[in-house]
């Protein structure tokens, strides 16, 4: 229980909910009428982002010095990652990009990286990990270009917020999982289950 009781997380949880709440005060309270949600249109496809998310990463496991298992660790780590990251998606790719109205998407996606970056000069220390504030200042812009088109696509928050947890991590199974998700996103209108058609018995009206 004590490993549990000291867990080491890299972020600040109060980050992640004033901006939460400051979204949706900025939505009860703007004209902004919202359109996106936790799950979008399609609730099974959305879930199906952070599913992947949980098996790759639990099945490859995190070194921590928590002393728990390494695959239980990858799993809590993903857990508490996909939460904050679902309260700053609500933000910045929430009520930011539908705030900013029918602008071309490229230009909500560089103002919405632009804030996203300066963002974080309230949560890290330094950036030399990045090479710098301007590297990764492009850098959120280029993400934030990746994410602006999920949400705008699925209308659902937890898919950026899927795709932006893949960063606790850079292995092999974030290259896999970012494949298979560029690739749900390109065929995302398609239905998983297509009903199968009526026989050709009925169709000529024999029993």
């Amino acid at each position: 229980m004590h490993a549990f009781t000291n867990l080491e997380v890299n972020w600040n949880y109060n980050h992640g909910i004033a901006i939460l709440l400051v979204s949706f005060l900025f939505y009860k309270f703007s004209p902004v009428k919202s359109t996106y949600s936790l799950f979008g249109d399609n609730k099974l496809k959305s879930a199906l982002f952070p599913l992947l998310l949980f098996i790759g990463y639990s099945v490859y496991g995190f070194s921590n010095n928590n002393g728990i298992n390494e695959h239980l660790w990858a799993f809590i780590f993903c857990l508490f990652t996909i939460v904050y990251d679902i309260m700053e998606e609500y933000t910045w790719r929430g009520y930011l990009i539908e705030g900013l109205g029918k602008i071309n998407l490229i230009v909500k996606s560089v103002i919405s990286g632009i804030f996203w970056g300066f963002w974080h000069l309230l949560i890290f220390n330094d950036f030399d990990q990045y090479g710098g504030f301007g590297v990764f200042l492009l850098f959120s812009i280029i993400f934030s270009f990746i994410l602006t088109v999920s949400v705008s696509k699925t209308k659902a928050i937890l898919v950026p917020a899927t795709i932006h947890a893949l960063l606790i991590r850079t292995n092999i199974v974030t290259l896999i999982c970012f494949i298979i998700f560029v690739i749900m996103l390109l065929t995302w209108d398609r239905k998983l289950f297509k009903k199968r058609g009526k026989s050709r018995f009925t169709n000529n009206g024999n029993s």
